[in-house]
């Protein structure tokens, strides 16, 4: 059974690389408000939902009473590892239901617990020993998004041909949206100013 799930996997990742190889990159700038916004995340959602394939293991750090990275786009299904690498105790949580409510309980440095995100969403981070600590991590249907860089620029490689929806998160979902034709191992150049 192992080894036959291991085949898929093995066969869905072959896939994904030839699909890829053949695939273009779409680029471009966000504003918001008519400034560059700092931690945007723009993202694609397919008007027809490509094949699933096993999303990677993603990492959520813990330093000087921070969470790393702040705001962690992942695909659904994507399993979050919640490390500790602080000198003090941690107890990471979220409130946001009916995305995922979870507790993870106190832990100390080097230690790590985990979470599977299998629901669309918005999921606020919290630590119950550190108010101050806040993170957010966006649960997207499809695997094509970027975080915009200091200069509001951003890069999403890896897009099939296909008709998309292009959206922006920054500090919660924006009203924007635009749609965006991509044909294959063409760029496409889509400079995003929302509201």
């Amino acid at each position: 059974m192992r080894r036959a799930r291991h085949a898929s996997y093995l066969i869905a990742a072959l896939c994904l690389l030839a699909a890829r190889a053949e695939a273009a990159t779409v680029t471009g700038a966000v504003t918001v408000g008519g400034r560059v916004p700092a931690g945007a995340v723009v993202y694609l959602e397919a008007q027809v939902q490509p094949p699933r394939t096993a999303p990677p293991h993603m990492v959520m750090d813990q330093k000087d009473l921070a969470f790393v990275p702040g705001i962690l786009p992942v695909v659904v299904g994507t399993v979050v590892d919640f490390r500790n690498s602080d000198d003090v105790e941690h107890n990471v949580f979220s409130p946001s239901d009916p995305v995922k409510r979870f507790d993870l309980g106190t832990y100390r440095r080097g230690e790590s617990r985990s979470v599977v995100f299998d629901r669309v969403g918005e999921v606020l981070v919290l630590c119950n020993i550190h108010m101050e600590m806040a993170a957010s991590i966006l649960v997207l249907r499809d695997p094509f998004f970027a975080r915009a860089g200091a200069d509001g620029h951003y890069r999403i490689d890896g897009v099939p041909a296909g008709a998309y929806t292009l959206r922006v998160w920054r500090d919660g979902w924006l009203g924007h949206t635009q749609t965006v034709d991509v044909t294959e191992t063409q760029s496409v150049t889509v400079d995003v100013a929302a509201p």
